[in-house]
């Protein structure tokens, strides 16, 4: 009985080691860089709505990030003056609502790099089906703000000095009308 207890008990403990855990990486948002979010106009029918995330460099140095991001996201509702938490997802996310800060986790970002000299922008499209499912109003006239998270993971800022060292948090604040049931 003891050798049994004695091989779980080992078993448990080795349990924390074997298991791979990615690393995680807290940066503050940009300064010097910017960011804004739009919708791009386009709709499909299995991904919802695009939204253009325009990236400003106002920084004297030029800037990485890969061509395609993965973002994470954040919607919020309007509640009495207050912002309530909907949904959120993605590799991206706050630290908490009080904080600025972002958190990233997850796997590094393979996509290859696209430079953003200074002084200059550059538009990303990305579709995201979750969040787009949860802009969709629960009352007649609803208040929503959807936050886009994006930063380095840790691998991927110790893979090249260029990549953007802060975190981008553009948000997009609009109302919605909920629309009456088809008859």
């Amino acid at each position: 009985m003891r050798t049994h207890l004695a091989l779980l008990g080992l078993f448990v403990f080795a349990l924390p080691l074997s298991a791979q855990k990615s690393a995680r990486r807290v940066v503050a948002p940009c300064e010097l860089t910017t960011a804004v979010v739009v919708p791009s106009g386009k709709l499909s029918a299995t991904l919802g709505r695009e939204f253009a995330i325009r990236v400003t460099n106002s920084s004297p140095r030029t800037i990485a990030m890969p061509r395609s991001p993965n973002f994470g996201w954040r919607v919020e509702t309007l509640h009495k003056k207050d912002w309530r938490l909907k949904a959120e997802g993605g590799p991206v996310r706050r630290v908490s609502a009080a904080d600025p800060h972002l958190v990233v986790s997850g796997n590094p970002e393979s996509a290859p790099l696209l430079q953003i000299a200074p002084a200059h922008g550059e538009t990303f499209l990305v579709f995201l089906p979750e969040a787009d499912k949860a802009l969709q109003p629960d009352q007649p006239l609803s208040t929503f703000k959807l936050s886009l998270y994006w930063a380095a993971s840790a691998e991927v800022a110790k893979s090249n000095p260029a990549i953007l060292p802060c975190a981008l948090a553009p948000e997009w604040i609009v109302n919605l009308q909920k629309l009456p049931a088809p008859k």
